[in-house]
């Protein structure tokens, strides 16, 4: 059985709302990444997505759960 994979794009405006989603994203189980092409970070480490929102053009958040609503503050519409 293949294991099922949830991505949203992310849209995170600044300081607080990073702090928000890693503060979010280390209370959920299990691995929670940011992505960008072939890159992979940890969506539990503040510096990590600060980086990204920094580096990348576009920041997916990604879980082997279905994460919509604990990050739904977080998802670009």
């Amino acid at each position: 059985m293949e294991k099922t994979t949830y991505r949203y794009p992310l849209d995170l405006k600044g300081i607080q709302d990073i702090l928000e989603f890693t503060h979010v994203a280390s209370k959920c189980p299990g691995e929670v990444t940011i992505v960008n092409g072939h890159h992979r970070l940890s969506a539990k480490s503040f510096l990590s997505v600060m980086l990204a929102k920094i580096s990348w053009d576009s920041v997916t958040v990604e879980c082997d759960f279905d994460c919509y609503f604990e990050f739904e503050k977080f998802i670009a519409r």
